[in-house]
């Protein structure tokens, strides 16, 4: 998404990195099922390279190639990790006018906005404490 525009009318940009009024929310009902299955990968990649199979362990959970096949054990378990969580996840906005903060439904390029209680709370996804 390039650009959502708010209840409000304000236009919300989001055409580059860290950004201070975007975040992400995880569903708790899927907070297991990420962290279970990728420790099930994490024990199966141990057990390859303790039985020299760990380039078809790659294969077999990566798309290889263009997936490189010389990472370090912990680039493959950020990425296993990372795509884990990416899939689960949905994208959430807060606009910068007037607070309102906009949740992803599904996977989609739609989003359902809710309203602040008060005028305090802007600025919630900057990562400091208000």
């Amino acid at each position: 998404m390039s650009k959502l525009k708010c209840k409000c009318g304000h236009i919300i940009f989001d055409q580059t990195d860290n950004l201070t009024n975007k975040g992400y929310v995880l569903p708790d009902t899927k907070f297991d099922d990420i962290f279970s299955g990728t420790i099930e990968k994490i024990d199966d990649l141990s057990e390859a390279t303790k039985t020299n199979k760990r380039i078809e362990w790659i294969k077999t959970n990566f798309n290889v190639p263009p997936y490189p096949i010389d990472l370090k054990d912990s680039s493959m378990i950020h990425d296993l990790l990372s795509d884990k969580i990416i899939d689960s996840m949905k994208t959430i906005y807060e606009c910068a006018h007037c607070g309102r903060i906009a949740i992803q439904l599904g996977h989609t390029e739609n989003f359902k906005f809710f309203n602040p209680d008060s005028d305090d709370t802007k600025g919630i996804l900057n990562g400091n404490d208000f």
